[in-house]
């Protein structure tokens, strides 16, 4: 963390190769028989999934605090979250114990490597319970880590996910708080808010970024809830009060609007419109990558809500193009990444879905904090943009007014295209000399949880 906390920071990470957008986690690349295209599950089946036969949470005594039938049902209910959006085509099935470990209870590193590569080989898409936090200090990750995610394996030709898995530490849930053995609990809400967060990782979402001045001013607890409501869920960083707690759905708009997107229902396309543009730099000419597009519903003034904090919708400038496109200087990156589209046309390119209604749309920088394992979008780290936010109008210049901003109309199945921004004082182009170099490394995706009322402060695990 960048910024000075007055809590403790938790984290729940995504372990897999990288994070794409606001969208889709990964990208097809030059393999796929449609490149530049969302990795998604196969439609047409519910994705199956096993789940760890031991207790989700003991104590430090070894008393089951939750059990498993308990720990079953509630990850049968925090899949619910995602299945149940109206406009998606999304759905889950229990499939029995986790295979090829004695019982089912992944107890010991061990059983925990042999599920591990079950999945790897895509026969299996296991829910682990670290009921002590144990598995993962074997791991040797940080102990305030909620619970992660992994995408095991891709199909490359099909675009499809094949398998994945999600770990929960239920030591976050097992009523103890004993900040010298790095043991504190979390409310069941804040909890749940968590692992929900990593199943729409396993889903295929990536990261999103909406209200960002809300997580940079400093707020942790108690958050107005007009801009909690419109915090997407795959916002990197937890903060603020649950959302359950407050009597706001999990899911924000711009989850569900991403989740229908990915799997479209029978009824998105009469349910959504598109705002679709390119960012260009200062030059009017050259492409920007990594730039974080929001479009907000005009508030209405007859309602309490405030529909500009609480209804809102995002997209990253690039999202579909691939991190690395390789080069052939050196001999040792000719291909680059296997992921993403090689499609110029693609280069700072977005694409929001937002349901029907006027909007705003407005341009700003990734939070600089929002590198690596919490990225967001295609550049990492990220770009800072001069002078942002800066809102689209029709008459887009380099020299214009950032405040200055147009409404947009957009009707249920309406494609509002070439809502195109020209950035303000920035450099012709990113990198003068056009080598389109972008490196590609892997890592961990921290997703920080900051607990209310606790006595310390802790900075990102990652």
């Amino acid at each position: 963390m960048r910024r000075p906390l007055a809590a403790l920071c938790l984290a729940y990470l995504l372990v897999a190769g990288l994070v794409f957008a606001g969208g889709p986690l990964v990208v097809t690349g030059p393999a796929a028989s449609a490149p530049g295209l969302a990795f998604v599950w196969p439609s047409g089946a519910p994705i199956r999934y096993t789940v760890d036969s031991g207790p989700l949470s003991v104590n430090p005594s070894g008393q089951t605090i939750i059990n498993n039938a308990q720990g079953l049902t509630r990850v049968q209910n925090l899949f619910n979250n995602w299945h149940n959006v109206s406009t998606a085509a999304i759905s889950y099935s229990y499939a029995g114990p986790i295979a090829g470990v004695t019982g089912g209870d992944v107890k010991s590193m061990t059983d925990f490597n042999t599920v591990q590569g079950s999945c790897k080989n895509g026969t299996q898409n296991p829910v682990i319970f670290d009921s002590n936090g144990s598995l993962l200090k074997s791991l040797g990750l940080d102990p305030l880590i909620i619970g992660f995610a992994s995408t095991c394996k891709l199909d490359p030709v099909a675009g499809h996910i094949v398998s994945a898995l999600i770990l929960l530490n239920g030591q976050f849930q097992d009523g103890v708080t004993n900040q010298n053995t790095n043991n504190f609990e979390l409310t069941a809400d804040q909890f749940d808010e968590a692992i929900t967060h990593e199943m729409g990782h396993f889903s295929g979402l990536g990261h999103s970024q909406i209200n960002l001045d809300l997580f940079q001013s400093g707020v942790i607890e108690n958050c107005d809830l007009d801009s909690l409501a419109g915090l997407p869920l795959m916002f990197p960083v937890e903060f603020c009060q649950a959302r359950k707690s407050v009597g706001l759905p999990i899911v924000a708009p711009d989850d569900a609007a991403w989740i229908s997107k990915l799997y479209p229902s029978a009824t998105f396309a009469t349910s959504y419109g598109t705002i679709s543009g390119f960012i260009f730099f200062s030059d009017g000419i050259t492409h920007a990558q990594g730039v974080n597009v929001v479009a907000r519903q005009i508030d209405n003034p007859s309602t309490i809500v405030n529909e500009s904090r609480s209804v809102a919708f995002s997209s990253v400038s690039g999202f579909l193009f691939t991190r690395n496109p390789g080069q052939p200087i050196s001999g040792t990156n000719m291909g680059g990444s296997s992921l993403g589209s090689r499609n110029p046309a693609l280069i700072g390119y977005y694409e929001i879905p937002v349901t029907p209604g006027q909007y705003t749309a407005q341009v700003e920088s990734i939070d600089q904090s929002f590198q690596g394992g919490s990225s967001v979008g295609p550049l990492n780290p990220p770009i800072p943009i001069p002078g942002s936010p800066e809102f689209w109008h029709q008459n887009e210049s380099p020299f214009d007014d950032a405040g200055l901003k147009d409404v947009l109309a957009v009707a249920a199945g309406q494609k509002l295209s070439n809502i195109n921004f020209i950035l303000n004082n920035t450099a012709p182009r990113f990198d003068q000399f056009e080598d389109g170099e972008v490196q590609l490394r892997p890592w961990l995706t921290p997703f920080l949880l900051k607990e209310p009322k606790s006595p310390i402060v802790r900075g990102e695990a990652a």
